[in-house]
């Protein structure tokens, strides 16, 4: 399903982060001076204040570190209620603000692991979402 809402911006901060995602990729902004990652990317890195940022891609794994499922939508257009909006950890550290799918409503928890999805955006970028992973044990 592709989105109909308002496309997010890009910025030269963001720029390669976008584009590798029409690609099915997921980067992390990394810190060559203190190895640290972070997400979203930003122009220094939050950990060592170092500007000698690059990304590296990641897993798509991570574990459902907090999660809500919303009834009412602000913006039917974008996810159809309900639908669940959670703060995803990955395995390279940084937690991103998105989306659950593919779920069953009452199998969700804390701690789940859980896998990289794409949501099509209509200029062929995607947003990530996840989906919880099968018979995969929780955690890191």
């Amino acid at each position: 399903m592709t989105t109909h809402a308002p496309l997010p911006a890009v910025n030269s901060d963001t720029e390669e982060w976008w584009e590798a995602t029409r690609d099915g990729r997921l980067l992390v902004q990394h810190c060559r001076r203190c190895e640290d990652f972070q997400h979203y990317p930003r122009p220094f890195c939050l950990s060592c204040r170092s500007t000698d940022l690059d990304f590296k891609e990641s897993t798509g794994r991570g574990v459902i570190y907090s999660f809500s499922v919303v009834h009412r939508s602000p913006d039917p257009g974008l996810f159809e209620p309900p639908y669940v909006v959670a703060l995803v950890q990955l395995e390279e550290g940084p937690t991103l603000f998105t989306s659950i799918v593919d779920y069953e409503s009452d199998d969700l928890y804390c701690g789940q692991a859980v896998a990289i999805a794409w949501r099509p955006l209509s200029d062929g970028r995607q947003l990530p979402v996840f989906s919880p992973m099968k018979g995969v044990s929780d955690g890191f």
